[in-house]
């Protein structure tokens, strides 16, 4: 409804039947809103949402497909850990930083443009995404934490840019 201003920490956490969300507009989705909320297979995020929260989709094991809108700035902490059936996400101009674990065991995920403006991927990041077979990193990224892209048997390319000075 109007007026809503976050999605709070744990708000629908272990709803396991919800299949599909569709919600206002926010300013941001709290730590572990939507997690383990295993027969999610769609979500509609508005224009507005700014940070997505440390694991807030973590578990949602049959979410295919996820657009973040221009606005997101940060992907928290294990926020997409464990949706086994995540095959595309789109991430907007804007996002800062991608943190620690953020894909963690996305094993259905094939590919993925990190888009101009990240300036940092977290620590095991893309962690365990046995499909994942391109990445595209762009000269803004600074750091890539340890292990970032570790277990990733499919990658067949990746590109880092002279402007990363930590790996």
């Amino acid at each position: 409804p109007d007026g809503v201003a976050s999605i709070g920490a744990r708000a629908f956490m272990y709803c396991h039947a919800l299949t599909t969300i569709t919600m206002p507009t926010v300013a941001s989705i709290g730590e572990g809103a939507f997690r383990y909320c295993t027969a999610l297979t769609t979500i509609t995020i508005p224009v507005g949402v700014a940070s997505i929260g440390a694991r807030a989709f973590y578990g949602c094991t049959a979410l295919e497909a996820i657009t973040l809108p221009v606005g997101v700035t940060s992907i928290g902490e294990s926020a997409f850990h464990g949706c086994t059936a995540l095959t595309t996400i789109t991430l907007p101009v804007g996002v800062a930083r991608i943190g620690e674990s953020a894909f963690w065991g996305c094993t259905a995920l094939e590919s993925i443009t990190i888009p101009v403006g990240v300036v940092s991927i977290g620590a095991y990041a893309f962690y365990d995404c046995t499909t994942l077979e391109s990445i595209t990193i762009p000269d803004t990224v600074a750091s890539i934490g340890a292990r970032a892209f570790r277990g990733c048997t499919a990658l067949e390319s990746i590109t880092i840019p002279d402007t990363v000075t930590t790996i």
